[in-house]
């Protein structure tokens, strides 16, 4: 299975603009099954609560400079995670955009 890390490098959307890819992968999305939003968001929590416990123990400047970091790990890791997920139902998200146009 490839990993994504953008939109615009998964064959079936690159005919597609930015606007378009985001409303195919809402499709998409709203497709997940009970296991797979549930994978998803213990993915989220099992990054996101470590890094906030370490943020509680700083203080001044490295609190902002860790808090982007973390913004930019969590876009890094969780984008490719969320379009693995969408990526099986993308054939039936681009035929309900293509009928709703």
């Amino acid at each position: 299975m490839t990993l994504y890390f953008s939109s615009n490098n998964i064959p079936e959307l690159a005919k597609y603009n930015l606007k378009q890819r985001q409303a195919i992968l809402t499709i998409a999305a709203l497709k997940f099954s009970a296991p797979e939003k549930f994978i998803i968001n213990i993915v989220k929590l099992a990054m996101l609560i470590p890094l906030f416990l370490y943020i509680a123990a700083l203080n001044g400047v490295l609190i902002a400079v860790s808090i982007a970091g973390i913004i930019a790990g969590y876009f890094f890791i969780m984008r490719p995670i969320v379009l693995m997920f969408s990526h099986k139902h993308l054939a039936y998200a681009i035929n309900k955009f293509e009928s709703n146009k």
